[in-house]
């Protein structure tokens, strides 16, 4: 993959050709994307010079778009799969799709660690096109560790949070891509990193377990009820999962924000919506969420997050 190049591939990645003739509501708009992944690479590149690393920068108030891309990525894997693109994911499972994914991430980890980084390109676009390679690369593998950190409660029940997971996945993303030995041809640097990711997660949730030995019962049971919330919150449908995460912020120990807020922030789940829909939500769902789960609002077709947690 040329380094130039890094957004044309994600991009026609994302939205091959047989996804043209979809619903605009179905698909995605290639332009559109291509846009993000250009505004992501300044702030990443920026994050970069500043001496940032990813995780951290995705939570720098300073890099919106940077932020944004993060939690949209992460809120996508709950978006239910609309049919139209079933035959489409369902390809991608195949072994013909998990080679050409494959293929990929050898790419994009080549363009975050050139063997020759005077690609006679012009510096900045060089650079930036660098930085959204290592973005890509880190957001890939972080998104398969909060999937295996969630597939059982209990990183969530020893006091693990998204934002660890984001931390311990950098951390051996940023190890691994200094490593010139990931770029050999014998080396799948995706299943690498995220193997010595996996490592590092059962490492720091075997230290949080040592210490909560030595804390009250009262902090352990807090964190289980938050863990066993979290975990049925990801079995709804997305906009309720979000809406109701932020209404019961309190028990979860985060902040609430107000719903125009909380809109603007995560857009995958409610962009659109009225404030009065916003708000039936809510109430529905505290109501059937004190209910048997057959009376959840769940997901009525697989999402990403379904298929990931059964492969």
């Amino acid at each position: 993959m040329n380094p130039a190049n890094v957004t044309d591939a994600v991009s026609s990645a994302l939205v091959p050709t047989q996804l043209a003739s979809l619903p605009a509501s179905v698909g995605v708009d290639e332009s559109e994307l291509r846009d993000e992944l250009e505004a992501v690479s300044a702030e990443a590149l920026q994050a970069r010079s500043e001496g940032l690393g990813l995780a951290e920068a995705t939570r720098d108030p300073r890099f919106t778009a940077l932020h944004q891309f993060h939690q949209d990525l992460r809120d996508a894997m709950f978006v239910e799969i609309p049919k139209e693109l079933q035959p489409w994911v369902d390809g991608l499972r195949e072994p013909a799709g998990a080679q050409g994914s494959a293929a990929l991430g050898r790419a994009l980890t080549a363009v975050a660690h050139p063997e020759d980084e005077d690609s006679g390109l012009d510096p900045l676009a060089s650079a930036q096109q660098q930085a959204l390679a290592e973005l890509l690369v880190f957001e890939a593998i972080r998104l398969r560790l909060l999937v295996a950190s969630w597939s059982s409660q209990t990183f969530e029940q020893l006091g693990g949070e998204e934002s660890d997971v984001d931390d311990i996945a950098w951390e051996e993303v940023e190890a691994i891509l200094a490593d010139p030995a990931v770029l050999l041809p014998e080396v799948r640097p995706l299943q690498v990193m995220f193997a010595s990711a996996s490592v590092s997660l059962a490492r720091d949730a075997a230290e949080r377990a040592d210490a909560l030995n030595h804390v009250g019962d009262d902090l352990r049971e807090e964190l289980g009820m938050r863990a066993k919330l979290r975990s049925a919150l990801r079995e709804l449908r997305l906009p309720e999962s979000v809406l109701l995460e932020n209404a019961l912020s309190g028990l979860l120990g985060g902040d609430r924000m107000g719903l125009v807020e909380l809109q603007e922030d995560r857009p995958v789940a409610l962009e659109g919506m009225s404030r009065q829909a916003m708000d039936q939500r809510v109430s529905r769902g505290r109501r059937a969420l004190a209910r048997t789960e057959s009376a959840w609002p769940r997901r009525r077709r697989p999402a990403l997050y379904d298929l990931l947690r059964t492969s």
